[in-house]
């Protein structure tokens, strides 16, 4: 693409779709925003694809993980530079029993949403509107109906934790999509370390 012509030879639909995944080059995503700011009509369509991606996420089903897929994914990060976020996401990489121990030490009160769920704020980046926390929940249920500001990253320290169909059991992370709402659950219970928005918000059932 150049700037004088940018859409030339380029079906906007397609573009649309690419601007939704998120794989357009930085040149060409500043110049398909642009194109939103004048089309009512492609904006929809971007939105219509970006709310079907994030619904990808929990309706597809499972498939057996390839057997390198870790060490091609840290090889990749290695290499290519990420989005904008806090250091709060380097947590993660703290052991299972450091955490647990993290979150014995910590004051715990009850979630908002009335799922019997506690909740134990850790660490916050006001600037960029992030916090680190812990949830527990002492026995099976669903947690409460939630919308995802930003991306949210879960490390499961004990228990299982459900998401759509999938079970999660100890030292599995599951990550959700910003704009994204759901209702997780637990079968037996958990103790749960989060990393997300601080502009989550808790839906009515």
């Amino acid at each position: 693409m150049t700037s004088s012509e940018p859409y030339k030879d380029s079906d906007p639909a397609e573009m649309a779709v690419l601007y939704a995944l998120d794989v357009l080059e930085a040149d060409e995503r500043s110049q398909f925003e642009q194109a939103l700011l004048d089309s009512v009509e492609l904006d929809q369509a971007v939105r219509e694809f970006e709310e079907t991606a994030a619904d990808l996420a929990y309706g597809a089903p499972s498939v057996p993980m390839a057997a390198n897929l870790k060490e091609r994914l840290f090889q990749r990060i290695a290499v290519e530079p990420v989005g904008p976020s806090s250091n709060l996401v380097t947590l993660l990489e703290l052991s299972i029993d450091e955490l647990k121990q993290k979150a014995s030490e910590l004051d715990w009160a009850l979630m908002p949403g009335n799922s019997g769920a506690e909740i134990a704020t850790w660490q916050t980046d006001v600037s960029f509107r992030e916090v680190a926390f812990f949830v527990r929940k002492a026995e099976g249920g669903l947690f409460p109906n939630h919308a995802h500001a930003s991306g949210e990253t879960v490390l499961v320290l004990e228990g299982d934790f459900v998401v759509g169909q999938q079970v999660h059991r100890t030292g599995e992370r599951i990550s959700s999509p910003g704009d994204t709402s759901h209702q997780p659950a637990t079968l037996t219970g958990c103790l749960l370390f989060c990393v997300s928005s601080m502009d989550d918000d808790i839906l009515p059932v």
